[in-house]
């Protein structure tokens, strides 16, 4: 458990976002954006200033498949957002850093893939109460992107 705290603790900036799923529901119904779409769409919303402020012309994103439907539907919302932009982030902005969404299967060990499955669990508790004790969660909060002081690599929703 050290070991693996000392590797969730350091040398990596962490976007994150959860979408309490029954409260979008609630909220929005039939209007409701897909979660895993959207969720990828609120996480390029905080990475876009990240590699801006780093200078990055390009990245590839991966995405863990989830089968060739579900992989279709997250690459046309990829490619509607790299075209149109949205309200928050300008197409000319995200077309400028040659973003590329890559798919990697489950068992294809991608180190990063393998550091955000760690952090997921921990996020998802933190999402569902955030009073709760989460020692997890302490180890990698330090790893989120800030800004300006304020800690803009995790969004919760709504």
């Amino acid at each position: 458990m050290a070991r693996i705290s000392d590797i969730m603790g350091s040398g990596y900036t962490l976007i994150a976002c959860a979408i309490r799923k029954d409260l979008h529901q609630q909220k929005y119904g039939s209007q409701a954006d897909h979660p895993y779409n959207f969720a990828m769409e609120m996480c390029l919303e905080r990475l876009v200033p990240l590699l801006e402020a780093k200078g990055e012309t390009s990245s590839h994103l991966f995405a863990e498949s989830r089968g060739a439907r579900e992989d279709r539907d997250l690459r046309a919302a990829f490619d509607r957002l790299m075209l149109r932009g949205n309200q928050y982030i300008p197409e000319r902005r995200l077309q400028a850093l040659n973003l590329d969404l890559k798919f990697r299967r489950k068992d294809s060990n991608v180190v990063g893939m393998e550091l955000a499955d760690l952090a997921a669990y921990p996020i998802a508790r933190y999402a569902i109460d955030q009073n709760a004790a989460n020692r997890a969660f302490d180890v990698i909060k330090p790893r989120f992107y800030r800004g300006a002081g304020r800690i803009y690599g995790l969004k919760l929703f709504p």
